[in-house]
């Protein structure tokens, strides 16, 4: 049985039904706790928030016993679209869930609009100080705390052990530079043009995914970043700006071809047709990847392991740490007028807990944002069925966030923009330089943006 199945199982006696008890005395009148999540979170290929939900209400059910919580599914064809419910839900007391499940990035842009509350108390709980540094960060905003997250991931490297072959290319493969990368993609496309020799994402059809291991986890390997936390300022222009978008003016003849990467459902093409087929040669994606791939996923293929291996992100040109990273992750928050706000955080503590984080997140397809999960025996069992999440947890410490301030939205259209302009050769690097610095400085304003001398 696998990790998914067997978490699943555990947990399905309490689906369908509400958990009740009190929040406080015996004969104390029941509370309703509503938790909101998005329908399409299923990384896995199998909707497990239910079973979380009702597994994290029972261990809320210790202390609280006459609380019910239940789960309010929203239903959206596309993550963007989910958004934009849960915003409209938050407007008003009538509406407002007591829990919503938030996609760390928005947090910034939500708490400035009023949507989220601050949880300062969370500080206090025993589980915080088991947080990864960034994981801390990613959910909070002009020094609050706005949530605490429940799941993670890092960016990989994929590699085709069979391409690589066929190509003249080494067995373990870990590549020190950018250079490393193109000139492998360039190896795969000489010896066989009927495959993808480089995926990247790009373009606006994918949305984030673009600007997040399309554009920031390059970015993230210079001495460029898309904000100075120390100045406070938005970085427009540098050397590793430069460089970023000259290479991926570099990837565009190796890169997959503009009618996969347009496509809304890029993800689900390169994932689950092109690596089980071994029809592309380097992809850069998110370590939730294999876990389509493990008995009970949504494609189980046990040749994955022996067909593809995994690599770290390296930097521009091998500087020290020597790779590079980027993590998003979802969060729990609280929504400004949630009816029951102690009772909403206390939840949140059971949901975050290590023992149901470490079922909840190799069942979902992520990695934990607490290290003490690690050790969980649910977890050191998620790992032999999936190895690469063992390789993909080990970057953890030393990885890093998107700036979670309300601009960082729009500054992300931009990237997304001016990605698929590049792969589409509509504009030169230098031109996709000068148009974002241009267009990030009427975001954020001329007083909150720095250019970096070359």
């Amino acid at each position: 049985m696998s990790v998914l199945t067997a978490f699943l199982a555990v947990v399905a006696i309490g689906l369908g039904s509400s958990i009740t008890g009190s929040a406080g005395a015996a004969g104390s009148p029941s509370v309703t706790l509503t938790v909101a999540y998005w329908s399409g979170f299923n990384p896995a290929g199998t909707n497990i928030m239910p079973a979380w939900i009702s597994a994290s209400a029972k261990e809320l059910q210790k202390t609280y016993p006459n609380v019910k919580v239940v789960g309010d599914e929203i239903t959206t064809s596309s993550e963007s679209e989910y958004y934009s419910k849960l915003d409209l839900t938050e407007r008003s007391a009538r509406t407002a869930p007591d829990v919503v499940f938030e996609d760390s990035f928005l947090i910034g842009s939500d708490a400035s609009a009023g949507f989220l509350r601050p949880l300062p108390q969370l500080q206090s709980w025993s589980g915080w100080k088991s947080y990864y540094p960034a994981m801390k960060s990613s959910v909070t905003y002009n020094g609050k705390i706005y949530g605490a997250m429940n799941s993670t991931d890092v960016q990989l490297v994929y590699y085709s052990h069979k391409l690589f072959k066929q190509a003249g290319l080494p067995a373990t493969w870990q590549p020190r530079s950018w250079a490393d990368v193109l000139s492998a993609a360039r190896a795969v496309a000489r010896h066989d043009s009927g495959v993808v020799p480089l995926w990247v994402y790009t373009g606006q059809a994918v949305g984030e995914a673009s600007s997040f291991r399309g554009f920031e986890v390059f970015l993230n390997g210079t001495k460029d970043r898309l904000y100075d936390y120390t100045t406070h300022k938005w970085e427009v222009s540098g050397p590793g700006f430069d460089a970023t978008w000259k290479l991926l003016a570099q990837m565009q003849p190796v890169e997959e071809p503009e009618s996969m990467w347009s496509n809304p459902l890029a993800d689900a093409t390169v994932d689950l047709q092109l690596i089980p087929h071994q029809q592309v040669g380097i992809v850069f994606d998110g370590s939730w990847v294999p876990t389509a791939f493990v008995p009970g996923g949504l494609a189980p293929w046990p040749g994955f392991s022996s067909a593809y291996g995994e690599a770290a992100i390296p930097t521009q040109a091998g500087a020290a740490p020597g790779s590079t990273n980027q993590s998003g992750g979802w969060a729990l928050s609280v929504p400004s007028m949630a009816s029951h706000p102690s009772l909403s955080q206390a939840f949140i503590e059971a949901a975050s807990s290590a023992p149901i984080l470490a079922s909840f997140d190799p069942a979902s397809g992520n990695l934990p944002p607490r290290v003490d999960v690690l050790t969980q025996p649910a977890w050191q069992a998620s790992v032999k069925v999936n190895p690469v999440s063992r390789f993909a947890s080990a970057q953890l410490p030393y990885t890093t966030f998107r700036p979670n301030l309300p601009d960082y939205v729009l500054v992300s259209n931009v990237i997304q923009q001016l990605t698929g302009e590049i792969s589409t050769r509509s504009i030169t690097p230098s031109q996709a330089a000068t148009t974002y610095a241009s267009q990030v400085t009427q975001i954020v304003g001329s007083g909150n943006v720095e250019r970096l001398k070359q």
